[in-house]
């Protein structure tokens, strides 16, 4: 039943629903504006702000001229709004971190079986660099890598990352030469410097290992956090099975808007890589 301002019990939960999407999106757009995600994704932001409002803002228009199908479609509409922020939820809990995958725990646990990691590789996951000096993401990821590979003396490394658009060196150049000024020996990093996604990473560092008979080791790959499922499930999509260690996210902010991110890499992943259920049912 209507009341007097003419809304409905559907109208509440269309209304509710959008107002909660248009506020995630909201901090997305302001953290975008202070310069912790990328400008050009502002357009991102104002546009699922845009698609969750102007129907509401509309309704009055759409009413008249969609005449009988507007219910159904309102209906449909808030379904969809009520599945996005469900789906959010569920991405956030499932993301989560595991303790247990912080380089600490891998030490612990190489020292109390006296491993020296000579049937181990260290996979670094590439990021943004600034020239030769990575930026603050990846000198997280690489600080954590640096730790596992003191640990293990005998440990190798692989670097992965090509040379983006705006970027002077291949991410893994300079990955290798932040990880030798730390003093780690030149020849224990191998370079992969042709991938520019998380599952070229993981099929072109395959490529390499085999070529160099090294595919039958122990791989712990260390990247952000966030980054990891994505990882583990791109792996073992490859028969590449690993290990993960987590570097933590830079600032709450930044693990907000990667978040953002990396829900639209699982759509594009589950759509589009050749690896996953919707394009090869394995």
């Amino acid at each position: 039943m209507k009341n007097k301002y003419n809304i409905t019990p559907l109208g509440v939960v269309t209304l509710a629903a959008s107002a909660i999407i248009f506020a995630y999106y909201f901090i997305y757009l302001i953290l975008c504006l202070v310069g912790v995600e990328a400008l050009k994704m502002l357009l991102l932001a104002i546009f699922v702000m845009a698609c969750v409002t102007l129907p509401i803002l509309l309704r009055t228009r759409l009413k008249h001229l969609l005449k009988r199908a507007y219910k159904p479609l309102h209906i449909i509409f808030t379904v969809l709004l009520c599945v996005y922020i469900v789906t959010v939820i569920a991405f956030w809990a499932y993301i989560g971190f595991d303790a247990s995958k912080t380089p600490s725990n891998y030490i612990t646990a190489y020292a109390s079986q006296q491993d020296t990691g000579e049937d181990t590789v260290i996979m670094v996951f590439g990021c943004y660099t600034n020239g030769m000096t990575p930026g603050y993401t990846l000198k997280l990821r690489l600080d954590a890598a640096y730790e596992l590979l003191e640990a293990l003396p005998d440990a190798t490394c692989i670097v992965s990352g090509s040379q983006g658009t705006t970027e002077t060196v291949p991410e893994s150049v300079a990955m290798r030469g932040y990880l030798v000024d730390l003093g780690i020996a030149e020849e224990r990093i191998i370079i992969e410097d042709s991938s520019h996604s998380t599952s070229e990473n993981i099929r072109f560092c395959k490529a390499v290992l085999e070529e160099l008979g090294l595919s039958n080791k122990r791989i712990i790959g260390v990247s952000t956090a966030f980054h990891l499922p994505r990882i583990e499930m791109l792996s073992n999509r490859y028969d590449l099975p690993m290990d993960t260690c987590a570097s933590p996210s830079p600032s709450f902010a930044y693990h907000y808007v990667s978040m953002i991110r990396e829900y639209l890499s699982y759509i594009k992943m589950a759509l589009f890589d050749e690896a996953v259920f919707i394009t090869k049912i394995s």
